[in-house]
């Protein structure tokens, strides 16, 4: 058996024992397989791709030939496409997207792959690229119907949210009806703010009264209205004249002590 081989067996057994683990549903030693069974497909694949080898330690020998090649491709999306659905067991979408990515590279005609990221980019809110994937598979394709029917309800379900949130965006300003009491308010405001009164009217169509100026009393006119005048009486002042206590009124010491 030519070393390519060898390492093309035990990349494919590290495949095998990553299925069975998936199987029991023991995710993380399903990954664990996988990893080493890429590690050595991906040393293969670098040396039919002229690139150094990923260990020294491994020197090449014989050359692939093209049906080994094509396996080593294939099985490398197969190994990939599987950590997808690892990921998306775990509800690491982010990370079953870019394997799935990487495993299309390798083979584009990798059905599962695809459609393990149309359920990742579903399951991350991407509508848009999940359907795109969906449709490129087809409903013939197993599973792909029933995903495209979820994929719908979600996006109603969205569409339904936006036209709620919109609903109470535009349900906080308010539109005046011409039933609405504040509009029948400013409506009269505006009436008699632009009416005319009364009081203007009558007072433009009554003639103005003209006014004569009172003349500057002159010197003499003032002489004249002091004689006029009557002199003021004189009062004339009583003497004081002083009194004695008769012990009849109450003393002053008394009133100001008040009573005991």
């Amino acid at each position: 058996m030519s070393g390519i081989q060898e390492k093309m067996t035990k990349a494919l057994v590290s495949k095998d024992q990553g299925n069975e683990a998936f199987k029991n549903g023991d995710i993380k030693k399903a990954l664990t397989h996988y990893h080493l069974a890429v590690l050595g497909l991906s040393g293969l694949d670098n040396q039919m791709s002229g690139m150094p080898m990923m260990s020294a330690m491994q020197p090449q020998t014989g050359v692939a030939t093209d049906d080994q090649k094509n396996v080593i491709k294939s099985n490398l999306a197969v190994v990939y496409s599987n950590m997808g659905a690892c990921h998306l067991k775990n509800g690491n979408y982010k990370r079953a997207i870019e394997v799935c990515d990487t495993a299309l590279k390798h083979d584009p005609t990798n059905v599962k792959a695809k459609f393990r990221r149309a359920q990742a980019k579903l399951a991350e809110g991407n509508l848009a690229g999940a359907e795109a994937d969906l449709n490129a598979l087809g409903e013939k394709v197993p599973g792909v119907k029933a995903e495209l029917d979820k994929l719908k309800k979600r996006s109603k379900d969205a569409e339904d949210k936006q036209r709620k949130t919109m609903g109470g965006f535009l349900s906080r300003g308010r539109i005046i009806s011409n039933t609405d009491p504040d509009h029948e308010d400013a409506a009269d405001s505006a009436t008699s703010a632009s009416a005319p009164t009364t009081t203007s009217s009558t007072t433009s169509s009554t003639p103005a009264v003209k006014t004569t100026p009172k003349s500057k009393p002159t010197l003499a006119s003032k002489n004249n209205a002091n004689s006029n005048k009557k002199p003021p009486k004189i009062v004339q002042e009583e003497e004081y004249q002083t009194s004695s206590w008769s012990g009849t009124a109450p003393k002053i010491q008394e009133l100001a002590d008040g009573e005991e």
